[in-house]
C-alpha cells in the first residue's frame, strides 16, 4: 500500500531551491530531483514557475531562469 501525502509549497520557495544550484538553465528533472518528487509534479511546478514569470522556456527540455530575488 503506497502512503500519499500533499504538500503546498511557495512558489518563492521552490524558485530559491532552483536558483541554489547555480545554475541559469534548468530542466524539469533537475526540479525533480531537488524536491523529491515525480518528474510529472516537477512538471506541474514548473509551468506554474514558467505563467509566474520566474522561468521561461528555452528549449523542451530546459527552462532558463528569469526572475532573480
Amino acid at each position: 500500500m503506497a502512503l500519499t501525502v500533499k504538500v503546498k509549497l511557495s512558489l518563492d520557495h521552490v524558485f530559491e531551491a532552483l536558483a541554489s544550484t547555480g545554475k541559469r538553465y534548468v530542466r524539469v528533472k533537475d526540479l525533480s530531483e531537488i524536491l523529491g518528487v515525480s518528474t510529472k509534479t516537477a512538471g506541474r511546478l514548473m509551468a506554474r514557475l514558467e505563467r509566474e514569470g520566474y522561468v521561461r522556456r528555452y528549449s523542451n527540455r530546459a527552462y532558463r531562469i528569469s526572475k532573480i530575488h
